[in-house]
């Protein structure tokens, strides 16, 4: 790669490897942060070839060229090597500098990978000419949850002017207001896409919760260690390096500080990826950004497009709240309705609510519960140790309930919780059984889903260009919707996406549009 300085005055440059040299990576990132006139983001795109059954022993060769990096660059080489975890043959997004320098990392002997290395030479990130010129990038996201702030902040970054709408008082007001939840990648037999996807997406969010959370307060890299149903095959589809066992945590579960074993309970996953985190605080962090606006009482009702100038108002009543260029949806439950105002035909993807109880409570109040080390997910989930205002907690949830679309706490949930806890931990759910009938306490919340469980992410169909959707995350919004967020900033500049592109195209939101319109 050169590092001649041919990007000055560009907003984002691009440079594609052919082969993933990591000492020529450093070396150009080093020569970007000494560069007061560097471009706002750099971007590059590089192929490591290897075979799946070659692949850690060519990732090791790559990275052993980092030994000989400079002394004045050792500290970007440890943090290059901190990042290469769980390379599996696709397509990985590694980012540095809080997300301004990003290696886009395709792994594996796939031909596609060398198209896509010639589709995007060295150079100025141009952008696709339908984006609106500079001064004219402002774009009105609705909803401050995971996903809409996470989709601000993406074009935050790459320059756009965000105002970012929300009904609530405060952001994360709605789903995302969940005091505490779990990351763990998805598991199939046969690693499905929304397997895939869900690694993509906890690299994405253990990355951005490193760079704006603080550790042991906001969010915690606990692992997570997942129950499987009885049954099921223990390692199912995970890749093995995504199920690296740790010894430390192994032993804690066995109660035997002295074991030699790192082996687990039986039917059992270790998620050494997996964490914890209030997304609330996420959210928060996300949004500060200088090109983000947040308004908080902006109850939408209705999208209206302007042929004169190609641009979306937005508004509650009369009034218009924001008017922008773009529009993205990312209002949960209530996108159906606003997309039905903007289409053609006030038609709507078939978005419905899915509610869901958490019940929790503070340690003070059952001294003795044998709490696990770790958070335990499976059939529901617990997180064991929290910090709160009122001091250490234990989680325990969620409910599903696609029938009641309102956010009140329920007696007949908790009593759902201890059952769910129960199959999970019976020792721990037995402890807490008085708390539950006495002390518990409770947050509900409503998330949307459709059909196939997969989000909806794209442009809407049958209406005027520049409205897009970002929303219907289900129970996967925490892992998935800072990923789906970076996806939809990389579609509109012309970007190489983070994911393959038929893990991409799984989210289209236009899925549905053929069968409402035959």
């Amino acid at each position: 790669m050169s590092s001649s300085f041919a990007w000055r005055g560009h907003p984002i440059w691009r440079i594609a490897q052919p082969q993933f040299d990591p000492q020529a990576f450093v070396s150009l990132w080093a020569t970007w942060r000494a560069d007061a006139a560097r471009p706002a983001r750099l971007h590059v795109l590089a192929h490591l070839d290897a075979s799946a059954q070659a692949l850690s022993s060519s990732q090791d060769a790559a990275l052993q060229s980092l030994q000989a990096a400079p002394t004045e660059q050792q500290g970007l080489a440890q943090q290059l090597r901190a990042q290469c975890w769980g390379l599996l043959p696709g397509i990985h997004r590694l980012r540095f500098e809080q997300g301004q320098v990003c290696l886009t990392l395709c792994v594996g002997d796939a031909p596609e990978f060398a198209a896509l290395l010639h589709a995007h030479p060295t150079g100025p990130c141009t952008p696709p000419q339908a984006l609106p010129p500079e001064p004219q990038r402002h774009v009105t996201v609705i909803g401050s949850g995971i996903a809409g702030a996470g989709t601000a902040r993406a074009l935050a970054t790459r320059g756009w002017q965000v105002t970012v709408l929300d009904a609530g008082a405060t952001p994360a007001a709605g789903a995302s207001g969940l005091p505490v939840g779990v990351i763990a990648p998805h598991t199939s037999l046969d690693d499905s896409i929304i397997s895939r996807l869900s690694r993509a997406g906890i690299r994405a969010m253990r990355e951005t919760m490193h760079d704006l959370l603080q550790e042991g307060v906001d969010w915690s890299p606990s692992g997570v260690q997942e129950h499987r149903l009885p049954g099921k095959t223990r390692q199912g589809g995970v890749p093995p390096s995504w199920l690296q066992e740790d010894a430390d945590a192994a032993r804690a579960w066995t109660c035997d500080a002295t074991a030699q074993t790192s082996s687990l309970p039986p039917n059992t996953l270790w998620h050494a990826s997996g964490a914890w985190l209030k997304p609330g605080c996420l959210v928060q962090a996300l949004l500060q950004h200088p090109n983000i606006r947040w308004q908080g009482d902006a109850r939408v009702d209705a999208l209206r497009h302007l042929d004169s100038n190609n641009e979306w108002q937005v508004l509650q009543g009369s009034t218009v709240l924001a008017q922008s260029s773009r529009v993205v949806i990312a209002c949960g439950p209530g996108s159906a309705a606003l997309v039905a105002s903007a289409t053609r035909d006030g038609s709507a993807p078939p978005i419905r609510p899915l509610r869901g109880q958490v019940s929790w409570g503070l340690h003070i109040d059952t001294p003795d519960a044998p709490l696990p080390p770790t958070p335990v997910n499976g059939h529901g989930s617990f997180v064991h140790h929290v910090p709160t205002e009122e001091g250490p907690a234990w989680f325990a949830g969620a409910t599903y309930d696609r029938l009641n679309d309102q956010p009140e706490v329920l007696v007949a949930d908790h009593a759902e919780n201890l059952t769910r806890l129960a199959a999970l931990l019976p020792d721990t759910a037995q402890a807490l059984a008085p708390a539950f009938a006495s002390t518990v306490r409770g947050w509900a919340g409503v998330r949307c889903s459709v059909s196939d469980r997969f989000p909806m992410l794209g442009p809407v169909a049958q209406a005027p260009e520049g409205l897009w959707l970002n929303t219907a995350m289900g129970s996967r919004g925490l892992t998935l919707g800072l990923l789906c967020g970076e996806i939809l900033a990389a579609q509109w500049h012309g970007e190489p996406l983070p994911v393959e592109a038929r893990l991409a195209k799984a989210l289209d939101a236009t899925r549905f549009a053929a069968k409402l319109h035959p």
